[in-house]
């Protein structure tokens, strides 16, 4: 899509029978807009004055919406420019999460709890649906995590894009969403799972053995193996923040 024409404009006053703010209904209608037209990210919207005839509102409302839908993440503004389609970036819950792991000691063993439920169901119906790109995708990402050794910054990296790579080939759209939402939360998550694992003397070998025989029940389209592989990965995660974080210095 390249853009949106223009259609019939809306009765002036129509929408000032409600409780919902104005702002609010709006966005609401240029959400549905770039639903029904079927935009993507990059696609520009209708211009202000544009958007304004349509819905028979002030460009004011058109700017507060236009807001609105900025700060949720699904349209991107620029002064001088029509506002276009972002790529629905759920901001709001990135920041929740963020802030929530930030305040709250217990939220990293509660964020590996929702990543359980999650990239469990992902790696298996990754093993089912991935495509042999994808695959190979992940044995490059593999054989680049063998060779990281304890350079933890691209450790961390690196399996943060094996993870996504195994949320996209599951083909479910919320649980790649629900991970690039976590994405900043869960890289602190690693980091500090690296420092528990260096401190407490040990290496990364099982984990890059974890990940290997994930890779292996991917490869052999065997589902039920693939979840099982990626349940211990993240149980063995838990252990290490429930037992190694008890004893290490300062706690």
């Amino acid at each position: 899509m390249t853009g949106v024409t223009m259609g019939e404009s809306a009765p002036q006053g129509q929408w000032r029978h409600t409780r919902v703010p104005l702002g609010k209904q709006i966005a609401d209608q240029i959400r549905d807009l770039i639903k029904t037209e079927g935009l993507i990210d990059g696609d520009p919207l209708p211009s202000e004055s544009d958007l304004a005839n349509r819905y028979g509102v002030s460009q004011r409302v058109v700017r507060d919406a236009l807001r609105t839908l900025t700060n949720q993440g699904v349209v991107e503004t620029r002064q001088g420019k029509r506002a276009t389609v972002s790529g629905l970036r759920p901001v709001a819950v990135e920041d929740y999460f963020r802030l929530a792991v930030d305040a709250h000691e217990e939220a990293i063993d509660e964020l590996l709890e929702l990543r359980l439920a999650i990239e469990t169901k992902a790696a298996g119906l990754a093993a089912t649906r991935a495509t042999a790109v994808e695959i190979a995708e992940l044995r490059t990402v593999m054989a680049q995590l063998n060779d990281a050794e304890d350079d933890l910054t691209r450790r961390v990296e690196l399996d943060m894009a094996f993870h996504s790579a195994i949320a996209r080939a599951s083909r479910n759209r919320f649980f790649q969403s629900i991970l690039d939402a976590l994405a900043e939360a869960l890289t602190a998550e690693r980091h500090r799972g690296g420092q528990l694992t260096e401190a407490a003397g040990l290496t990364h070998a099982e984990t890059n053995t974890q990940h290997q025989a994930l890779l292996l029940a991917l490869e052999a389209r065997d589902a039920q193996l693939a979840e099982q592989c990626m349940r211990a990965i993240l149980e063995r995660a838990r252990h290490y923040f429930r037992d190694l974080d008890s004893t290490a210095p300062g706690a």
